[in-house]
């Protein structure tokens, strides 16, 4: 295969778990406001935003920050609990045999994602992601980055290899945007819903809702 190495983003990509995350916000609204979340609320205060800022326009004025950080952490709590009682919580169809595929070809990769180290750690130990990578090579919210730009340049330098040879694994508009600012010239798109909104980006070399298609296409590279 001509690329050398692989990031991957987590949530939406290697875990299909936005319903999960909109339960968790719903759950915290009732116990903390005591309302109910309309599609309204999670498109102009919740999808997108940092925990902090959704929970301030949630509810503008009424908390410190310190209160706002520790309900953020509790929002993500509850997500965790959610994904728990998911019976048989699985990776996306297809997905540990494509980094099997790319460990079998000794091509590094690892994961950059903009999850809290509570939820990594989650996630290390409940999808097994200790025979893929190191946990400490994990690029992860740890309240220094803005957005994902240097954590797609901090993910490549634990792989160490080029941008133009590393392939980015995203799900999102602002993934994607931040992988092409970072200088990275070869995305794979996973997608739940359609791809209609980033069919402009020359950088998307393939895309589809799961990693069967994927693996196929990355074995013709």
């Amino acid at each position: 295969m001509k690329y050398k190495s692989a990031i991957f983003d987590f949530n939406g990509t290697l875990l299909f778990d936005s319903d999960f995350h909109n339960t968790a916000w719903k759950n915290l609204a009732k116990e903390l406001l005591d309302r109910e979340l309309s599609d309204y609320d999670m498109n102009t205060c919740i999808h997108g935003c940092p925990n902090v800022e959704a929970i301030e326009r949630l509810a503008p004025g009424r908390f410190t920050m310190e209160e706002k950080n520790y309900f953020s952490k509790k929002k993500e709590e509850i997500y965790r609990d959610v994904c728990r009682s998911i019976p048989n919580l699985s990776l996306v169809d297809g997905s540990p045999e494509v980094m099997n595929y790319l460990k079998e070809n000794k091509i590094p990769f690892t994961i950059a994602s903009a999850s809290i180290i509570e939820n990594i750690e989650f996630f290390y130990s409940t999808f097994r992601l200790d025979q893929w990578m190191k946990l400490e090579d994990i690029i992860y919210d740890n309240g220094k980055y803005k957005d994902k730009v240097d954590m797609f340049n901090d993910a490549l330098a634990i792989l160490g290899t080029e941008k133009e040879s590393c392939i980015i694994f995203e799900d999102s508009l602002s993934g994607v945007e931040c992988a092409i600012q970072a200088g990275f010239k070869s995305i794979i798109l996973l997608h739940q819903y359609g791809w209609e909104a980033f069919q402009h980006y020359p950088q998307i070399i393939f895309h589809s809702n799961n990693f069967v298609d994927i693996l196929e296409f990355l074995k013709e590279q």
